[in-house]
């Protein structure tokens, strides 16, 4: 039985950066005790805003995104929305504020499976928000928002599933290598050998963290010809609901490009018609090491990077050259897919760049136990993918030190990378239970008490992120 729709939104908070740091400026309910929503105005607005993060910004449009934070010593989750109000008086000509919904903890999949809904009703209100000239105007903004919350979720059917179900769709002609790619990802060699040909669909469950807020499920789609027919023609049953979606093409099969190219026009065609939008990541993949330079696989990249933009110029979608033979390729590719799923993808990208400025790094990659890239951040002239290569062979070698105990520190250095000024570090660090691993890249003098200073805070606003992360 559902909720009612009082039950589901707990309050509504306005936050303000003004003169005595985050201000609650208007909240609901209005009984709400102080403790609580001052602690929602700084958890918010500090989390979000880092260190002069609009000093830079020449309008209060360039900066706003939003994000999904634990407010444990509540026992409620909120989803907060960080936005600038112009304001010439102020620091930077703009005042950074929040709008911060929150719901009870156990209910917290409600904002997944809502997100779309969500972010269109609370960033109108904020774009009101920045218009009005008094807290009076404001106060009718909060109350209209409220309004249309309440609104919503008395429509709301069905009950609330205690874990957010997200459906990932790998798709494809058969012998692209869709089911090797998935093992390959996971480090499973052998497996690969022993891949037949996917038979209908194959289901299988990813976890980023040992504990998350959401059961991924994987769906590996069958490339034979009565297979994909089968899946398009019952398109409201496989692209329904899909939240990720990976099309695999062999770079390598010329004579089946204009063949794949069709099949994804079908795959787009049926997503506009159910009305689906999920973010999708085209892998060009077999573009193995002894073959990229050669000019029939130049010419594929060059007609499929074209086709594909086209075809896809609705959605959101990035394009990736993978190779079971280059590890990292995979991975990024993979990690990218995933990255679109967190709603707080941007404000991990946020801590790093602060973190980064903090310590003197122009890169920064922040993995988990699998290798999985969980974020990055790189200021301009830096070569991502020179970055990216190095990291899983630094992960193995960290790993490898440690199993032979040769390793006396949580970290390595590496210097020479170009010349002796420039160094990339490899540091472990722990956040809650999760082992997590940084790579950065310095290319000022090395300080390492200026890393392990600034490490506690930035591995606490970590934690609460990953709480949420997915």
């Amino acid at each position: 039985m559902s909720k009612p729709k009082t039950e589901i939104i707990k309050s509504i908070v306005l936050s303000v950066f003004d003169d005595d740091g985050p201000t609650p400026k208007i909240y609901w309910p209005n009984n709400m005790d102080e403790a609580s929503r001052l602690l929602i105005a700084m958890k918010t607005i500090s989390l979000l805003m880092g260190d002069s993060v609009y000093q830079n910004s020449t309008s209060t449009e360039e900066i706003n995104y939003f994000g999904i934070l634990p407010f444990p010593d509540l026992k409620l989750n909120g989803l907060t929305y960080f936005f600038l109000i112009y304001d010439p008086e102020a620091r930077g000509n703009a005042k950074a504020a929040t709008i911060t919904v929150l719901i009870n903890e156990e209910d917290r999949v409600f904002f997944y499976e809502n997100m779309k809904y969500l972010r269109v009703i609370i960033d109108n209100a904020a774009s009101k928000v920045q218009l009005a000239k008094s807290l009076e105007e404001n106060e009718v903004i909060i109350s209209e928002l409220r309004g249309e919350l309440l609104d919503f979720t008395s429509e709301i059917k069905d009950p609330f599933s205690l874990k957010r179900q997200i459906k990932i769709l790998f798709t494809g002609l058969d012998k692209v290598g869709k089911t090797s790619f998935l093992h390959a990802v996971k480090k499973r060699y052998s497996e690969i050998i022993k891949t037949l040909p996917t038979k209908g669909v194959a289901r299988t469950e990813e976890k980023i963290f040992e504990e998350q807020n959401s059961t991924i499920s994987i769906w590996d789609l069958g490339g034979q010809k009565q297979y994909r027919e089968k899946f398009i023609e019952q398109r409201k049953i496989y692209l329904y609901n899909v939240d990720l979606l990976f099309y695999i093409i062999d770079i390598q099969d010329s004579e089946r490009i204009a063949e794949s190219i069709e099949l994804f026009k079908k795959v787009i065609g049926s997503l506009l018609e159910l009305d689906e939008f999920p973010p999708i990541v085209v892998c060009l993949n077999k573009y193995d090491p002894d073959i990229k330079k050669s000019n029939e696989i130049k010419n594929n990249l060059k007609i499929l990077n074209e086709e594909i933009s086209k075809i896809s110029d609705r959605f959101f979608f990035k394009i990736f050259q993978t190779s079971v033979f280059d590890h990292w390729s995979l991975i990024s590719a993979y990690s990218y897919g995933l990255s679109q799923l967190s709603p707080n993808r941007k404000l991990f990208e946020n801590q790093l760049k602060h973190f980064a400025k903090k310590i003197n790094s122009d890169a920064i990659l922040l993995l988990n136990e699998n290798g999985i890239i969980l974020s990055n951040f790189s200021r301009t002239g830096i070569s991502e993918k020179l970055f990216e290569i190095s990291a899983p062979h630094f992960q193995i070698l960290y790993k490898t030190f440690k199993e032979f105990k040769l390793l006396k520190q949580d970290f390595l250095i590496s210097s020479g990378i170009t010349n002796e000024s420039k160094k990339i570090i490899f540091k472990k660090i722990s956040v809650e239970k999760y082992n997590l691993y940084l790579l950065l890249f310095m290319e000022k003098d090395l300080n390492m008490e200026k890393i392990d200073k600034n490490l506690p805070k930035f591995s606490k606003n970590l934690k609460d992120l990953i709480h949420t992360y997915i």
